[in-house]
């Protein structure tokens, strides 16, 4: 899949919830049980994505899930829990980031080319993504959302001076590892016997398109 990231005028001190707010004009991406259909769920989920000039801004909006998220350390297991990924890789390389949060706002990001050949970030690094969840839970149904602002500067390995014209491979994700019912939602469909979502072969495109592009045109 291919996606266009635009870019998102907006003062530099617009809070949280307001940048929350304008990404609501912008498209919807869903994530889907395609890759792992036999792994049934009835948790659905969907992001928006857009930038400004050293900043990323993704929002995931998450319904029918089962909380069962815990405080860890930073760089943990967040996957068991309620947890949205994101993983791109710069540059045509085979190396990428996943950067892995769940519910409460606790992270993880690590670096390299292979599941298990990956350096995880100092937790300064980490602790430079901003989130902002909202979230209700009504018995033993649980939505929630969250938002995150990912600076250039989490990407330790590069030096991204602004996002504006980048291409990249990237794939999105919401997981449960250990709730009740399990699931594995996808972006871009990967094809393995087991959920794996450290398939860069399977990563979508991303472009980030120039400032000026009107939303509309490619909508």
């Amino acid at each position: 899949m291919n996606l266009n990231i635009f870019y998102l005028h907006e003062d530099s001190n617009a809070s949280p919830e307001q940048l929350s707010e304008k990404l609501a004009a912008f498209p919807r991406q869903q994530l889907t049980n395609d890759s792992w259909p036999d792994i049934a769920t009835i948790c659905t989920a969907d992001f928006t994505i857009a930038y400004r000039k050293q900043e990323i801004l993704l929002k995931f909006r998450i319904y029918n899930d089962y909380f069962r998220s815990i405080k860890r350390p930073i760089n943990t297991e967040v996957h068991f829990d309620n947890c949205v990924e994101f993983f791109i890789a710069f540059d045509q390389s085979d190396q990428y980031y996943n950067i892995e949060f769940n519910c409460l706002g606790i992270g993880k990001i690590a670096y390299g080319s292979q599941k298990d050949k990956r350096t995880l970030l100092q937790e300064s690094a980490v602790q430079k993504i901003h989130t902002w969840v909202e979230s209700d839970a009504q018995g033993a149904e649980f939505n929630w959302e969250m938002m995150m602002r990912i600076p250039a500067e989490v990407f330790v390995f590069h030096q991204i001076q602004s996002f504006e014209g980048i291409s990249a491979k990237a794939n999105f994700y919401k997981c449960g590892d250990e709730l009740p019912s399990p699931h594995f939602l996808c972006w871009n469909k990967i094809v393995s016997a087991t959920p794996d979502f450290h398939s860069p072969d399977y990563f979508g495109t991303i472009q980030f398109m120039p400032s000026q592009t009107e939303l509309g045109t490619f909508k």
